[in-house]
Formats: C-alpha cells, sequence, structure tokens
C-alpha cells in the first residue's frame, strides 16, 4: 500500500516537473535523496521525451465574449391594482411590473443591503425579522418587452447596456467624493 502511494506521489511529481520549464529534465527535477524506483522513472521519462520530444505548447486563442447587457425582470397582477375600469388596471400593472424591473436592476448595478433581527428564547426562533434595502439611481434603462401571463399578469423586462452601467457607476463614484 504505502509503495503504491510512494509510486503514485512520484509520478504526479515527476508529471508536474516535466510541465515546468526550469528543469529541462526530469533526471534534473530529482530531489538529491530520491530513491532507485524513482531516479528509474525519471530516466524512463527523460528516454521517452528524447524518442518523441513533447509538443510545444500551443498558443490557446483568446476568446472574448461580448458583454451582454443587465437585464431586469418585474411581474404584476392586474387584479390586484386600483383602477375604475379593467384597462385602467392594466395599464397600473404594467406600471408596477416596470418599476419592480427597475427595482431589479438597481439591485444588480448598486447591490442589495440586508438588516436582519432574530430572537431566540430557550433556543428556539421567536422573531425573525429580514430587510432588504435598494438604493441608487438608474438611467438609460430601455424597456425590452411587456408580455402578459396568463389572464391576470404583466412581465416587463427592462435592459441596460454595459456602457450604461459604467456611466452610472462613474456618476455615483463622483457624488460620493
Amino acid at each position: 500500500m504505502k509503495i503504491r502511494f510512494t509510486f503514485a506521489l512520484t509520478c504526479a511529481a515527476l508529471a508536474l516537473a516535466g510541465c515546468s520549464k526550469d528543469p529541462a529534465t526530469a533526471v534534473a527535477a530529482l530531489p538529491s535523496q530520491a530513491d532507485a524506483a524513482t531516479v528509474a522513472l525519471a530516466e524512463t521519462k527523460d528516454a521517452l521525451d528524447k524518442v518523441s520530444p513533447p509538443a510545444p505548447p500551443t498558443q490557446v486563442a483568446a476568446t472574448v465574449a461580448p458583454v451582454q447587457e443587465f437585464l431586469g425582470t418585474g411581474f404584476a397582477q392586474v387584479s390586484r391594482q386600483p383602477g375604475a375600469s379593467l384597462n385602467a388596471k392594466r395599464l397600473m400593472a404594467i406600471r408596477a411590473a416596470r418599476l419592480e424591473a427597475l427595482r431589479d436592476l438597481t439591485e444588480q448595478v448598486h447591490g442589495i443591503r440586508l438588516n436582519s433581527t432574530s430572537s431566540l428564547r430557550d433556543a428556539v426562533l421567536t422573531n425573525d425579522y429580514l430587510q432588504a434595502i435598494v438604493a441608487g439611481e438608474i438611467r438609460g434603462a430601455r424597456t425590452v418587452r411587456i408580455t402578459p401571463k396568463g389572464s391576470d399578469s404583466y412581465e416587463v423586462v427592462m435592459a441596460l447596456s454595459p456602457d450604461t452601467v459604467r456611466y452610472i457607476l462613474r456618476a455615483t463614484s463622483q457624488k460620493g467624493a
């Protein structure tokens, strides 16, 4: 068992040593107190490398993924909105969903602050309070789509370009300075 572990460890060390640029050979990478099996393995690796030298490292083309837009999504129910008529309620639902989408974008750009309080009594949770606060300024958001979902709700998707986000962050950091 110990021999297998030592052999596996030696193979791993030689594999790593063979990949590095400093020692040109596996024998040169050996520690000064290497045992006979390790030396034999290093000599074998060097002999194999002479027969078929390792391939030169290939250049990996750096592929830069295009920066995508920031998307915010909001939902709202029609029946829960105030309004005298169904059309007024629909417009209010679209407006509420739009505000929710803007809130989602604000969370992505500026972050969210969480306040939490929990109370325990006799190792039993008696009260748990969590408050989420989103504060920030959003400029230049555009509406991507307004979609009715079922017969009683709307989904609104808003978008910000990465350049607009950089502008917003620059503008808010200058205000704080």
